[in-house]
């Protein structure tokens, strides 16, 4: 081979070698485009909405994600959930009421020592959610729009009793938005939200990849299909269990910061019940507060459900979900919504009453639809006892679309809308719990996801 021939296939092979490594260099760093390129088939119930199997014994725990093991951004220096803020949590959990608020009844929370440390608390569901407090053209005209990240956690203990899911649950959310719009009259403190849809729209880019990776395989070698009614995510089922949580637990810490955890909420018992309701917001210089119920009297932050007594909602409460949307409630709005312009319905009606089916009916359809009912005009036990009150009282006419029987609740005293249920009054492993309502609040998620953010 003539020289001029040796150097030109040199420079050849050379070239071939840095276009090969550009190129390699160009779609690690670039995968984003090659997504934008290729568009993603639509996303599925299970996608967004994501309910980890509840664990049976302490090998389980591996495939679950611990809160303590939550890191923020990379390289940032603090857990997602910081010590501050998790003591807060606990905190008023166990004390909602402010001092001085007249006693309203309702039974305060329990938390034994060994719940009370955040290495006791794993991710039971993750909820992908692109517009609280609902998606309905009426509720973004009133409330804007607040994408979110919700983490529903529970307590899991291996102790002196024996391995534990606790009656005991929480929500951690983590939201995207831009500076706010000025609330409307009458309706501050709340601004109206502008969700940050960029960041929001990266959040369901990993998603449908996380998704297209599971159905081609690549966790545990086993091709896996989320399609399908909503369930214990199949891909945290089997040879892909692991991997998959650990590509999920690397998106969560990919995209969310102490710093966009502004709300949260829990439910606990005074064992062996009632159930109690708390929510929680992170106000200016008074760090995380209760709130006090939209729906209750504008001083209260506590619900209770309870088996006993002639009374089994406490605080009852006025709710709005009949009249047209608004953005007023008694949440922290002063003077809050008056009790007298207040039109709705809640579980409490039939559960505290005795009322034919057919009325039962009527006001779980209410409370189920995600147009008419939300956070801020119906209360936290209608939300949490719209499937299991009527299942178990046989209502003729109630069904349940999207959702897999098997994790329906088999119980009225089900509090869970997402996660999982210990029965302390037929004892066994954990149940597995989807609700009507969060069936109804995944569709729209999905259907506003694929419409309006995916290949956008």
């Amino acid at each position: 081979m003539a020289k001029g021939e040796i150097r030109r296939s040199k420079l050849g092979r050379l070239l071939t070698s840095l276009s090969a490594a550009g190129l390699i260099v160009a779609v690690a760093l670039g995968a984003g485009t090659a997504r934008a390129e290729t568009p993603s088939k639509p996303l599925s119930a299970n996608d967004v909405s994501i309910l980890f199997p509840p664990p049976k014994a302490p090998a389980d725990l591996v495939n679950l994600i611990a809160i303590s093991d939550l890191a923020g951004p990379t390289g940032a220096p603090q857990r997602l959930l910081s010590d501050e803020d998790f003591s807060r949590f606990i905190a008023n959990a166990e004390n909602p009421e402010r001092h001085g608020v007249p006693d309203s009844g309702t039974r305060r929370i329990q938390l034994p020592d060994i719940v009370k440390k955040i290495d006791a608390w794993f991710v039971a569901g993750i909820r992908i959610d692109p517009g609280a407090p609902g998606l309905s053209a009426d509720v973004i005209a009133q409330f804007g729009r607040q994408p979110q990240i919700r983490l529903i956690i529970q307590p899991v203990t291996n102790g002196p009793e024996g391995f534990k899911v606790h009656d005991t649950a929480g929500h951690l959310i983590f939201s995207f938005n831009l500076e706010p719009d000025s609330p409307l009259d009458g309706c501050a403190p709340f601004p109206r939200f502008k969700p940050d849809d960029q960041a929001f729209k990266a959040i369901v880019r990993d998603v449908a990849s996380l998704r297209d990776q599971l159905a081609a395989g690549k966790f545990g070698n086993v091709k896996v299909s989320t399609a399908g009614d909503m369930n214990v995510h199949p891909g945290l089922i089997g040879a892909s269990a692991k991997p998959f949580r650990d590509a999920v637990k690397a998106l969560l810490e990919k995209h969310l910061s102490p710093q966009r955890l502004n709300t949260m909420a829990v439910m606990g018992i005074s064992p062996p019940e009632p159930w109690v309701f708390v929510s929680m917001l992170r106000v200016p210089q008074a760090r995380l507060i209760p709130v006090p119920g939209p729906t209750l009297d504008g001083l209260h932050a506590a619900q209770m459900f309870s088996i006993v007594g002639h009374t089994h909602v406490v605080p009852r409460p006025v709710t709005n979900n009949q009249n047209p949307t608004t953005c007023r409630h008694a949440a922290l709005q002063n003077p809050p919504l008056p009790l007298a312009n207040r039109k709705g319905v809640s579980t409490a009606d039939f559960i505290d009453a005795k009322v034919a089916n057919s009325r039962v009916l009527e006001i779980v359809n209410v409370i189920a639809d995600t147009k008419k009912s939300h956070f801020f005009n119906t209360d936290c036990v209608s939300c949490h006892t719209e499937t299991a009150q009527p299942l178990a009282r046989k209502v003729q006419g109630f069904a349940v679309s999207g959702v897999n029987r098997a994790v329906l609740p088999k119980e009225d005293w089900n509090v869970r809308n997402f996660g999982w249920f210990p029965s302390f009054l037929h004892g066994g492993p954990a149940a597995a719990t989807i609700t009507r309502r969060a069936a109804a609040e995944t569709a729209d998620v999905v259907s506003f996801i694929n419409s309006q953010l995916l290949n956008k």
